[in-house]
């Protein structure tokens, strides 16, 4: 099936969306919304609406490098200058981290109380925020993170919500759901039920879990893949296994200044290959997460998880050897299509 777009013309607005986008710009507010529910999309909107009535300079402010590069077509298509959408170190590195009459940030979960101080200070007129607690993946990692409520609380801003999600089969939200730090609803949430249950793989190892995720690209002629794992270590060791295997692919890594690589173009057909932080933001047709065995992905935050689980707009397999992470042992069976490798059989099981 071709791509399916991220970019929501004004046309296919829900009934939730259409108030922000007619909520006037003379105002700082913060906009809560589920995963797949158009925060970026409209942040991209309210930033042509600085433009289009003139009413002084902007930025727009990502988290990652990887959805900075993956709206790209969307900021060239909205008619904004590429460079007032950046990323966060991409600002933080401009001289004197510029002001702007307008500051527009994106995913304003994993931004600290310090970051998001100093870009409040840097918007002279208003400070807008979209955001999802169910979704900050850097809880342990990063101090000074706040949820949404304690955001909106530390900004001093009214909240404005979105409800529906436009992105997720509500086949995989229910499995979704249940790996939701925040306890949020999502299947109710949803728009479409989507074809298939999310798939549970069993494969004898590492490499047969590779190779089952390969096999089943080319047997399905998936041409719109993410293939996410819990660290830069896994994408490595996959991208060198399908070197290897002469299947192209393409991969985001850093494992230190020697040891790292960016080749992701969103317009090849080839499978991305990232961490599930870097995925934040991201969507595919088919969404692959092998490592999820007990050995490899140990219990702990679940929320990178559930963002690796909400990437997906079609199909989604979890694959994993030997015993399943404790993070999906309360998920009930019945909610997967249960694959077993380890029973031989030459054939994929479609």
């Amino acid at each position: 099936m071709s791509k399916e777009s991220w970019y929501i013309n004004e046309s296919e607005l829900d009934d939730y969306q259409i108030p922000i986008i007619q909520k006037k710009m003379s105002s700082s507010f913060i906009v809560k919304g589920c995963a797949g529910s158009g925060k970026t999309v409209l942040a991209l909107w309210k930033a042509r609406e600085i433009v289009d009535s003139g009413l002084g300079s902007y930025y727009v402010i990502v988290y990652t490098k990887a959805l900075r590069q993956f709206i790209n077509d969307g900021v060239k298509e909205i008619g904004l200058s590429e460079g007032n959408v950046v990323h966060l170190h991409n600002w933080q590195n401009k001289l004197n981290k510029p002001e702007a009459d307008f500051i527009i940030v994106d995913e304003v979960q994993d931004f600290t109380r310090e970051e998001l101080t100093e870009l409040q200070k840097a918007a002279k007129k208003a400070f807008i925020l979209f955001g999802d607690s169910a979704q900050q993946i850097y809880l342990g990692l990063k101090e000074g993170l706040m949820t949404i409520e304690q955001i909106a609380h530390h900004t001093s801003l009214s909240m404005e919500q979105l409800v529906l999600n436009h992105r997720l089969p509500k086949k995989i939200a229910r499995v979704a759901e249940l790996i939701c730090s925040t306890d949020d609803v999502l299947e109710g949430r949803c728009t479409k039920e989507g074809p298939n249950k999310p798939f549970l793989v069993k494969a004898n190892s590492w490499e047969s879990q590779l190779k089952f995720i390969k096999d089943t690209i080319e047997e399905r002629g998936y041409t719109d893949v993410g293939i996410l794992f819990q660290n830069n270590k896994f994408v490595k060791s996959a991208d060198d296994y399908f070197k290897n295997e002469k299947f192209m692919v393409e991969a985001k890594y850093s494992l230190g200044r020697d040891n790292s690589k960016l080749s992701l173009n969103f317009h090849s057909d080839n499978p991305k290959l990232l961490t599930y932080h870097s995925s934040k933001g991201l969507q595919f047709e088919a969404v692959f997460i092998p490592g999820c065995s007990m050995d490899r992905l140990p219990g702990g935050n679940t929320n990178p998880l559930y963002v690796a689980f909400t990437r997906t707009y079609q199909d989604l397999f979890v694959v994993y050897s030997n015993s399943v992470s404790k993070l999906l042992s309360k998920i009930p069976l019945n909610l997967y299509e249960v694959i077993d490798l380890t029973i031989e059989d030459d054939n994929l099981p479609f």
